[in-house]
């Protein structure tokens, strides 16, 4: 295939995206500005889910705040539809670019996207798989975001808390989908949160796909695999709030503890009420907030306050344990 006939069939493969746009969760006709403002583009991983609703919110309120135009796009789970979305983001003129991304590996090319058409590209709330550039570096240039190792060790700290005076206490963990960026990195940092205490023993992984009806069902086949569950672990609220209603449909919430992470409006309901044992709140607005402003800044070439995290520069936005004791401090927001 000649260069001239390659150059036809990608021009017209991003038109086709870009109408694309029009049948995802947030389309570009829901732009947050209008002609001659600075552009970018925001590309979601799941924009249907709670979490990402709010984030949404966030990011929109925080454009409008900074007179930027926010175009969003949902990729509904697939790594393949979300880089076309990146690459249609940037045909229709987005010089600053914050992705999701559902796969950090399967993303990662969209970073030298990005650089092909001289815009800037952070990562927000999930990262990807490559060499991270720094404010004036190669894309993508900083990632903002919660520290998902961090939050995934409070949650363990929160299991050895609740494990206290059971020997074994046997946990069982539903992870979300797996290979994304908050599965691998909050299982890892559970791991650390219960490295110290020898009576914590996981017995069952199942992954969940960070879906709440899928957690009824692996729910459903835990409780039935195994006669003695002390802790039921979920790596979001929402996943977590089904597996504690399943939990005592079965008559079984005296025996198990359930924990989530994220602290939302139902899964902090959940902890005072007593039907989740904790969680690890974050603000998802927040979190959209602090990507739009670091995005526009580094256009803007303002200041940016960052850390090494994981061997990446971090803008990092705060988490905190949450239980019955201090739930009333924090609030859900989405």
């Amino acid at each position: 295939m000649t260069s001239i006939h390659q150059g036809i069939l990608l021009k017209a493969a991003a038109l086709t995206a870009v109408a694309g746009l029009a049948m995802t969760g947030c389309s570009a006709a829901e732009s947050a500005g209008s002609e001659g403002k600075e552009k970018i583009g925001i590309a979601l991983p799941a924009g249907n889910q709670t979490f990402w609703t709010s984030w949404q919110n966030g990011a929109r309120d925080a454009a409008a705040k900074l007179g930027v135009e926010a175009t969003f796009s949902d990729a509904k789970g697939d790594a393949n539809t979300q880089n076309d979305q990146v690459n249609s983001l940037l045909v229709g003129g987005a010089k600053g670019i914050i992705i999701a991304s559902v796969d950090p590996k399967a993303n990662a090319s969209v970073a030298q996207a990005a650089a092909d058409s001289e815009a800037i590209l952070i990562t927000g709330n999930r990262t990807i798989e490559a060499a991270y550039g720094g404010l004036d570096g190669a894309n993508p240039r900083v990632h903002v975001g919660f520290n998902d190792v961090a939050i995934g060790k409070m949650q363990g700290e929160l299991v050895v808390e609740a494990c206290k005076g059971i020997d074994p206490c046997q946990v069982v963990l539903q992870e979300g989908t797996l290979g994304a960026t908050p599965q691998i990195q909050r299982t890892e940092g559970l791991m650390a949160g219960i490295k110290s205490a020898p009576n914590v023993k996981i017995i069952d992984k199942q992954s969940n796909d960070f879906d709440p009806t899928k957690a009824v069902e692996v729910t459903q086949t835990l409780l039935q695999k195994h006669a003695k569950i002390d802790i039921m672990l979920a790596q979001t609220d929402p996943e977590a709030v089904a597996a504690a209603r399943v939990v005592a449909e079965q008559g079984r919430q005296d025996a198990i503890k359930v924990i989530g992470i994220g602290g939302s409006m139902d899964g902090t309901a959940a902890v005072e009420s007593g039907a989740l044992y904790g969680t690890v709140w974050v603000s998802a607005k927040a979190d959209a907030s602090a990507a739009v402003e670091t995005l526009v800044k580094i256009m803007r070439k303002e200041s940016v306050d960052v850390a090494t995290i994981a061997d990446r520069p971090t803008v990092e936005v705060a988490a905190v344990k949450v239980t019955k004791a201090n739930v009333a401090q924090y609030p859900g927001e989405w």
